[in-house]
């Protein structure tokens, strides 16, 4: 089969577009010289470009880079970056102090929920002594009713240690994390002692094993307290104004657990209806003297109590200190002789209970003013902080916007007008005039200016519509202008692309020659419109039914070409049976209104793109086109494939 091709006319070299421009100056008689496009260059200095002579009747000479020597506008940004560098450093210097500030208050804040759970955790430990002391040590018939109390405080304890736990494990506490293990091992070991006391409730018991399992659970306290005071030493060193409250906290919190112990110390003698022991009764007599040793080491912190704490260290002194140890040496008197004490353990519960609340009072009291304090403390530094960083940023933003004013009135001028300049004699044709008031010489090189842009915009726009036209015509080079598909000569163009591609992986080239039967019927039957609606009718479907990435040309008068790439052959016979199928349901409607249809004969060759080397397009359009007409002299409206396929 014969094939046309068309040479592109080579477009002239950008020497003699120039070239030309200046002969039709010179014969218009203009002596502008019309502007160079600048070259990309990669690596490279920019190319400056010749001087310009004789603009608008002067001689000039334009350089095309600002001056090596220091400009204005640069000497300008040196001056603000220095006096922008100083006073922003300035301002983070005193934003960074209320920041260690607020950060150290966060940090007692932390210390502090450590140091207020520790001391809530020791008193819930000492309140489970009442209930399992009821529950090993006294007769009492209604025993589930103990052991529903013991449930209940063991519970209480069990969260309290949660919130120990969880404060501990607070990320955001820097020190926290090293008081982890001791929690722990204070956790175990409170396990451990309620497991050793579950286990002698029963007859057999003796007050050694009771006393040793209540001496387990005491252990506790001591590692509790020394989390309290460590955390608490964190809080008074990132915040001293707590000193004293924490220390009355602490103190309180170690004298209500000596409280709590001394009764569990009287408590055998006491249920037993015995006398004191020899070692009880060195061991209330330590218990004592402990007591009396948090008394003189409150009595420092008491003389700058504010007066709601003064007053609950008050009743300490009267209630604790006077009734409660009075209760308690007589009770130690009594219970020294042969009989023992005539006291019960629930009436000395009854009546020493009271007494032993104000110590609780002040703790949570002592407490509670050091969490006001901290909070007040941390709310100070947070507005501190922000009032700091407001400060800075709306001091350098006044400073930003007097420097931008300063720019905009007295620097920007000379440098837009420098940069406008330059922009026109390298032929930038986007460049715009600078605004502002400007004297009459300025105003008429501006003007002058303004004239040389509006002429290189022309050019410009004129290379644009040259552009588009030579974009149509390659267009209209490589289209049927009928059917839209593409014309032979882009087809064989665009397949020789196709089978030089070694991207997709599909292993057989298929090419379909595709014929409509009878076409010169159609002509003389219904009229040549009517024969091209039916051309654009086939062209519509095979566009619809082959794939984006296939090839559909109109080869010529009523043939059409189709070539893909499939995994099978059997691919593409689908595809053709496809695209008849389609076509038997259509219908085509003449000019003068009658309907009709028109089949087609297909012949498709194949070629195995792993001899691409060998695989040109002439053949398979040789090999298609014999196809064809075999379809044809078989009866037309068929396909015929080749034996390889």
């Amino acid at each position: 089969m014969h094939r046309a091709s068309i040479q592109a006319e080579t477009p002239p070299r950008p020497q003699d577009r120039h070239e030309r421009t200046l002969k039709l100056c010179a014969s218009n008689g203009e002596t502008r010289v019309p502007p160079f496009r600048r070259r990309e260059t990669d690596g490279l200095a920019p190319r400056r470009l010749p001087h310009r002579h004789k603009l608008l009747g002067q001689h000039a000479s334009m350089p095309l880079a600002a001056p090596t020597g220091d400009s204005l506008n640069r000497r300008f940004r040196y001056i603000v970056t220095a006096l922008y560098v100083v006073v922003v450093g300035m301002f983070l210097w005193q934003v960074s102090q209320q920041w260690r500030g607020y950060r150290d208050a966060t940090e007692a804040q932390k210390d502090f929920s450590v140091v207020r759970a520790a001391l809530r955790a020791m008193a819930n430990v000492s309140s489970e002594r009442r209930p399992t002391v009821a529950v090993l040590m006294l007769r009492d018939p209604d025993t589930q009713r103990w052991l529903d109390v013991l449930h209940s405080a063991r519970q209480e304890t069990d969260r309290r240690m949660d919130e120990l736990g969880a404060a501990l494990r607070d990320p955001d506490c820097d020190e926290c994390g090293t008081l982890v293990s001791s929690w722990e091992r204070a956790r175990t070991q409170l396990i451990e002692a309620r497991q050793h006391l579950d286990a002698m409730q029963g007859p057999t018991h003796t007050d050694e094993d009771i006393i040793d399992g209540f001496n387990q659970i005491v252990g506790v306290i001591p590692r509790l307290s020394s989390i309290a005071q460590t955390s608490a030493t964190g809080v008074i060193r990132e915040n001293a104004d707590v000193q004293s409250y924490l220390l009355v906290a602490r103190l309180s919190g170690v004298l209500r657990e000596q409280a709590g112990l001394i009764a569990q110390q009287f408590a055998p003698a006491l249920v037993r209806r015995r006398a004191l022991t020899e070692q009880e009764a060195l061991d209330i007599a330590g218990t004592i003297g402990k007591i009396e040793q948090l008394r003189q080491l409150l009595l420092p912190s008491v003389r700058v109590l504010p007066p709601d704490l003064l007053q609950d260290y008050t009743e300490v002194e009267q209630r604790y200190y006077g009734e409660g140890l009075d209760l308690l040496n007589d009770l130690r008197h009594q219970a020294a002789r042969p009989i023992g004490s005539d006291v019960t353990l629930m009436q000395l519960s009854d009546r020493y209970g009271p007494l032993v609340r104000p110590i609780d009072r002040l703790r949570d009291d002592a407490l509670a003013l050091a969490g006001e304090t901290i909070d007040k403390s941390l709310r100070r530094h947070l507005v501190a902080l922000l009032v700091s960083a407001v400060i800075a940023v709306a001091l350098t933003a006044l400073l930003l916007v007097m420097v931008w004013r300063f720019r905009e009135k007295v620097i920007r001028p000379f440098y837009d007008a420098q940069r406008f300049i330059l922009a026109v004699a390298s032929g930038d044709s986007t460049a715009k005039l600078p605004g502002g008031r400007y004297g009459k010489e300025v105003l008429d090189l501006f003007a002058a200016l303004n004239v040389l842009k509006e002429n290189d915009l022309k050019r410009h726009q004129l290379e644009l519509e040259r552009n588009r036209l030579i974009g149509e015509l390659q267009t209209i080079a490589e289209t049927d202008p009928l059917t839209g598909l593409l014309n032979r000569r882009a087809f064989e163009s665009r397949a020789h692309v196709l089978l030089s591609d070694k991207r997709s992986a599909d292993p057989v080239v298929a090419l379909m020659m595709i014929d409509i039967d009878f076409f010169k019927r159609v002509n003389d039957t219904y009229g040549h419109e009517t024969g091209d609606t039916a051309l654009v009718t086939l062209a519509t479907l095979c566009r619809e039914t082959v794939r984006s990435e296939d090839i559909v040309a109109r080869f010529g008068g009523e043939e059409f070409v189709i070539l893909l790439r499939v995994q099978v052959g059997a691919q593409a016979l689908e595809l053709a049976e496809t695209l008849c199928q389609r076509l038997r349901g259509t219908k085509v409607t003449a000019t003068d209104g009658q309907v009709f249809g028109f089949t087609v004969s297909v012949g498709i060759a194949f070629g195995d793109r792993a001899s691409a080397s060998t695989l040109h397009v002439d053949e398979l359009l040789r090999d298609a086109d014999t196809l064809l007409y075999r379809a044809k002299a078989n009866g037309r409206d068929r396909i015929e494939v080749e034996p390889s396929g």
